[in-house]
């Protein structure tokens, strides 16, 4: 007896194991916000300048201008840009009409995913309200930054800390209510202001203004460790900056201008990053580096302008099957070089079904619902003849039109019923949604338990693939009915070990089709599906 229950026991772990390991072979696509310094980053930003001055020209309002840094930002894997000159914004004004326009391309062409506002003055953050409240969601202001250089200050610099602390508490309450974040851009503050400020806000931006990457992070470190004075951790994201001799008295010392003729941005933020790395103390407990930004007042593409475009070949897009492969490649003459591929304007990591994320060639397995989507490659080149990025065109990855006698899954968001479910949210439409990664239907505990979609005519069935849980069955049958009563086996599965069963080959005509369930992988407890295609 003693010897029968270890058995069981032994077999219950290996099953519990076994399905642990599957997850990984099944789980989500991975993908990061922004991909700068080799390194997947929650910010990769830079600022932009709307208006021109006798010195700055401006970008709103010009289409050209706005395209050139639109393609520019795409290219460098920008996706935060944080605008000047929006004080006093009039929400239904023309300029907000204009603006409207570069954010709404921005983040559905772009791939920007946040714009700021940087505001100087408590009201101003009202009348960024009012602008989002007045325009869609893709148009839409998503960051209050406050500009208040109160280090500069050579009369009461306390009293003008205490005023920069008072408009970041009222765009703090602001953002709170209309589900805005704040943040704040610093130079030179001591260990009280330090903490005050990390307290106060939900990120600050630290300037790094340098000729060169030289020892960067040392740069100041002492603001790290003064806002990590905080009660809570900080988020920071550092500032270089990319002016050159002919836009600031001071060039020469502290902006970057000459550097980046000969290295790509991206190095900036590699060089602070593995600086920082190296620092020890405690304190760094306190902050989190969240990213890169560039100080650029819109001389940043202009580096750049004259050089090539590195990328000598394009990804083509494909069609294909569900459960199929698919690679795309592209191609560079940049010698030395970093690859990052797009899904949708997002990073990917490898894993899941996805492998090759950062090289010249991606491939896509056991392609799902989900992976019918538009896949680019931004390839960053280390060269010093032309230390550039450049994203490729996009190419679309799209269902075939016939896979077999059907590329169409007839199940989705058709009608579901079930036996049982154990809980809201695990229902049993859940199944047919065409999430196969993060809803589900959960059933009962105990014994069998089914599972049926009605595809709303008579259908011929030749494939079924079935995405589970864990809590997947061992041994289940594939029923189909002309009236949800009367039923015919398409096929009986057993002793299943798998988290995605693709039937192929079936063979059956009905309007109903079930899945029942008899033995399951996880005995405590029910059967659970991500998702039940028909074809």
């Amino acid at each position: 007896m003693k010897n029968l229950f270890a058995h069981r026991l032994l077999k219950i772990m290996f099953l519990v194991v076994t399905s642990m390991l599957l997850v990984n072979v099944v789980k989500a696509q991975q993908t990061c916000n922004a991909f700068v310094g080799n390194v997947c980053t929650e910010i990769n930003a830079m600022y932009v300048k709307l208006d021109s001055t006798t010195r700055i020209a401006g970008v709103l309002g010009d289409t050209a201008a706005e395209n050139t840094l639109l393609k520019f930002a795409r290219d460098n894997g920008i996706n935060y840009l944080i605008m000047y000159d929006l004080q006093g914004l009039v929400a239904n004004s023309t300029r907000a009409a204009q603006l409207a326009s570069l954010i709404s391309r921005a983040k559905t062409q772009y791939g920007v995913q946040q714009v700021g506002a940087a505001l100087a003055e408590s009201q101003f953050a009202d009348n960024i309200v009012a602008y989002n409240n007045s325009h869609a969601a893709n148009e839409r202001i998503d960051v209050l930054n406050v500009e208040r250089e109160f280090w500069r200050s050579t009369t009461n610099r306390a009293a003008e800390f205490d005023a920069t602390i008072n408009v970041l508490n009222y765009f703090k309450n602001v953002g709170t209510a209309n589900n805005l974040i704040t943040e704040i851009y610093i130079g030179w503050i001591t260990a009280t202001e330090g903490a005050r400020l990390g307290d106060a806000v939900d990120r600050v931006l630290v300037h790094y203004y340098r000729q060169n990457d030289t020892d960067i992070v040392n740069y100041g470190v002492e603001r790290l460790q003064y806002l990590a004075g905080a009660s809570r951790k900080v988020k920071v994201i550092p500032i270089f900056s990319n002016e050159g001799p002919e836009t600031t008295d001071d060039a020469e010392t502290y902006f970057m201008g000459n550097w980046l003729a000969t290295n790509p941005n991206d190095k900036a933020f590699k060089s602070w990053l593995s600086g920082y790395n190296q620092l020890s103390g405690s304190w760094k407990n306190n902050i989190e580096v969240i990213g890169s930004n560039w100080f650029l007042y819109n001389h940043f593409p202009a580096i750049y302008a004259a050089k090539p475009n590195h990328i000598t070949t394009n990804p083509a897009s494909q069609t294909a099957c569900a459960g199929q492969s698919r690679t795309f490649t592209v191609a560079s003459s940049a010698t030395t070089k970093t690859f990052c591929w797009l899904k949708n304007g997002k990073c990917l990591v490898d894993g899941g079904n996805i492998s090759g994320a950062r090289t010249a060639a991606l491939t896509i397995a056991n392609i799902s619902t989900s992976d019918f989507a538009n896949y680019a490659a931004r390839v960053i080149s280390y060269d010093t003849t032309n230390p550039t990025s450049f994203t490729s065109t996009a190419a679309s990855l799209t269902a075939t039109a016939s896979c077999g006698t059907s590329g169409t899954n007839r199940a989705l968001n058709k009608t579901v019923t079930a036996s049982s479910f154990i809980a809201a949210g695990y229902e049993p439409a859940k199944v047919v949604d065409g999430n196969t990664t993060s809803t589900r239907w959960a059933s009962a505990y105990s014994g069998s338990q089914w599972i049926q979609v009605d595809l709303g005519a008579t259908t011929n069935v030749t494939r079924v693939k079935l995405t589970w849980d864990p809590a997947y069955a061992i041994d289940y049958q594939i029923l189909i009915s002309a009236n949800g009563t009367n039923w015919t086996t398409l096929r009986s599965v057993t002793g299943n070990t798998s988290l995605v069963n693709d039937n192929t080959g079936l063979s059956g005509a009905g309007r109903y089709l079930r899945i029942n369930g008899t033995t399951k992988a996880l005995p405590a407890w029910g059967f659970s599906l991500y998702e039940l295609e028909v074809y």
